[in-house]
């Protein structure tokens, strides 16, 4: 590797590194300053903090459905700051009280729709009982650098 090239990958790297590192002081200190005020973060905030993190990983998931994936999976681990970057705005909400009735669930699936902006899903125990998703994951496009970014927007 050239010089030149291997200085480029180390800026970008630590600019990479910056801007995880910068996101999640926000998150805190958002957090902190809101329990103190006895509010959140507002969506504009918590999705724009969200979105800078999804433009500088190099690594996403590779398509809508890997993000619904990983989104539920986030979700059961009680990951919030994971959540929050999955599904950019939703650290404006509680969401420590909207996870506390969670049970352990497990999802399944569908192919994504042809434009990759909606996911069908269901519990794993209704599709085995019925065959069928009843659920909806709605999805966005980013692009970025790194190529365009899929990220829910809405679901039920």
């Amino acid at each position: 590797m050239r010089k030149e090239n291997w200085v480029v990958a180390v800026a970008v790297g630590v600019v990479c590194v910056l801007v995880v590192v910068v996101f999640m002081k926000r998150m805190e200190a958002g957090r902190e300053g809101a329990a103190a005020e006895g509010g959140t973060l507002t969506f504009m905030e918590a999705k724009e903090a969200a979105l800078e993190v999804i433009r500088g990983r190099e690594v996403w998931p590779g398509s809508a459905v890997g993000v619904c994936e990983a989104y539920w999976a986030a979700r059961g681990k009680k990951d919030y700051d994971e959540m929050a970057v999955l599904w950019p705005g939703l650290a404006s909400l509680d969401m420590v009280e909207m996870c506390k009735d969670d049970g352990d669930v497990e999802y399944v699936f569908g192919e994504a729709s042809a434009d990759g902006i909606e996911v069908p899903y269901a519990t794993k125990g209704y599709y085995d009982a019925n065959k069928t998703y009843n659920l909806t994951m709605r999805l966005t496009v980013l692009y970025t650098e790194h190529g365009p970014r899929y990220f829910v927007v809405s679901g039920n």
